[in-house]
């Protein structure tokens, strides 16, 4: 194709340069010049006709070059996408070219005894185990892989239940699901497994066995908290309102503040309590009646100074 342009080009620029020279006789019969102005306009003329004949040839040569390449991707679009029977038919010979997903294996278990931090109680476990191959390619197959992702999770879940106290195990169940819901491979990498539906309960005596501890814990530490209570009350009896009489008064006193002609009378039966209190010998009527007398004694003569 190069070639036949080339000689399109050439014939093209000799028919033009004819022309032109044609056309330069012409006029030098009708018009008087000198010969070399004629040279040089038939120079001049060839040359611009022959640089117009060649643009134009290049011009058309692109044209038709964008055609082809046009018709060309055309053709190639419509190569690449085959009818609804061509489709299929490669679709069912040519396999899919992303893997499958490896599927997996369900194994339910149910009530397995897991230890808490109480040596004494026991979670009940129950769960359904999923587990799947490693590898396809293991070197060395595992003869039981069911049981092999079984005893993966209980050590896994072991490993959690025996920091937890028994009587939260409603919250430890949370936890379980959460930890084991993560596919890991085992340490001899045979498996990966993981579990779904898990739950954590206790048997219904332990269960009352908790509630009735929890209850006595309560109830020890209402009754702890009143004894201690009664331990302040009476040391503050013993060693301020009651260490002596004349305290004993001034305690009353203060709770009766508007009662101050009564204290007379509360004199004697507040000695005698001061007395109990600590230990010491009960007045008897007689000092009882004496110890009044002087109280009131006291009480006239300081309302006489009073006046």
């Amino acid at each position: 194709m190069p070639s036949g342009n080339h000689s399109d080009k050439t014939r093209l620029a000799v028919f033009t340069a004819v022309l032109t020279t044609l056309a330069v006789l012409a006029l030098s019969l009708l018009l008087t010049a000198p010969v070399w102005v004629w040279a040089a306009v038939m120079v001049g003329g060839n040359g611009i006709a022959v640089l117009l004949s060649i643009q134009f040839v290049h011009r058309r040569e692109q044209a038709e070059l964008r055609k082809v390449l046009a018709e060309q991707r055309a053709a190639k679009a419509g190569a690449d996408q085959p009818g609804p029977d061509q489709a299929g038919a490669d679709q069912a010979a040519s396999p899919s070219s992303e893997p499958e997903a490896p599927t997996h294996v369900q194994y339910p278990v149910s009530a397995v005894p897991l230890p808490s931090s109480e040596v004494d109680y026991r979670f009940l476990f129950s769960a359904t185990v999923c587990w799947r191959q490693a590898s396809p390619q293991a070197a060395v197959p595992h003869a039981s892989p069911g049981d092999l992702a079984v005893h993966w999770i209980l050590t896994r879940a072991r490993e959690l239940t025996v920091l937890e106290k028994p009587e939260e195990y409603r919250v430890v169940q949370h936890r379980l699901a959460v930890a084991l819901g993560t596919a890991l491979a085992e340490p001899y990498g045979h498996v990966v497994a993981w579990a779904v539906d898990v739950s954590l309960t206790m048997t219904d005596d332990d269960s009352r066995r908790l509630d009735r501890l929890a209850e006595l814990r309560k109830h020890e530490r209402m009754w702890d908290q009143e004894r201690r209570m009664e331990i302040s009350m009476r040391r503050y009896l013993s060693e301020d309102v009651l260490k002596d009489t004349g305290s004993a008064v001034v305690w009353w006193l203060a709770r009766h503040t508007e009662e101050i002609e009564n204290s007379v009378e509360m004199i004697g039966h507040l000695a005698q309590l001061t007395a109990a209190a600590n230990s010491r010998e009960i007045p008897g009527p007689e000092l009882l009646r004496a110890i009044q007398a002087a109280e009131n004694g006291r009480h006239i003569n300081g309302s006489a100074q009073d006046r």
